[in-house]
C-alpha cells in the first residue's frame, strides 16, 4: 500500500445532523497535533477516546482536504490519511452522529496512490464497522482509468453491501 490514501465519506442524515457537521468542519483544523490553533483539532473533535494520535485516529496523519453537501440531507467529507482510512476517527464520528440520528447512513470510499487497494466502508446503525477491499486493479496511465476501471470495481464493492 502507497503512503497516501483518500477516504471520500458520504453522510445521508437530518439537516440538524449535516448543520452540525458544517459546523464543526467550519471551526476546527487539522494541522499539527497538539493543536497549536485556536480552533479546536479534528481529533479532539472526533478522534477516538486513545492515548496515541494514531490510535485517536487510525492512522499516522489525517487532512481535511473538502467537505460539501448537495442538499440539507446529504454530505461529502474528503480526508487524506496515511497508510490506511482513518477507521477509528470514522467510527467515533459516526457514534456522535447516531445520537442525533439513529437512521444516519455513513458510508465511505477509500483508495490509495496506487489504488491498490481501493475500498468501501458501512458503519451500521448498530456500529458495525464493514470494509470491502479490492486488490486486483492494475494502474494504467489511461485518460478514462477512473470511469473504465475504478468507478465500476467501486459500484461491485457497493452492490456486495448494498450500498446505493
Amino acid at each position: 500500500m502507497a503512503n497516501t490514501n483518500t477516504t471520500i465519506i458520504q453522510i445521508t442524515s437530518t439537516k440538524e445532523v449535516i448543520d452540525f457537521l458544517f459546523d464543526k468542519f467550519e471551526n476546527m483544523n487539522d494541522g499539527k497535533y497538539p493543536n497549536e490553533g485556536e480552533t479546536p483539532h479534528i481529533v479532539d473533535v472526533f478522534g477516538a477516546d486513545a492515548e496515541s494520535f494514531i490510535d485517536k485516529v487510525g492512522s499516522k496523519w489525517i487532512k481535511i482536504c473538502d467537505y460539501y453537501s448537495f442538499d440539507e440531507t446529504h454530505m461529502k467529507i474528503n480526508f487524506e490519511s496515511a497508510w490506511y482510512p482513518p477507521s477509528d476517527l470514522l467510527k467515533e464520528m459516526h457514534n456522535q452522529l447516531v445520537t442525533m440520528d439513529p437512521d444516519v447512513i455513513f458510508t465511505a470510499r477509500y483508495w490509495d496512490e496506487a489504488y491498490d487497494p481501493i475500498g468501501i466502508i458501512k458503519i451500521t446503525d448498530s456500529g458495525q464497522y464493514i470494509t470491502l477491499d479490492d486488490y486486483s486493479l492494475e494502474y494504467a496511465d489511461s485518460e478514462y482509468f477512473w470511469d473504465e476501471v475504478v468507478e465500476p470495481a467501486f459500484g461491485e464493492l457497493e452492490k456486495q453491501l448494498n450500498i446505493k
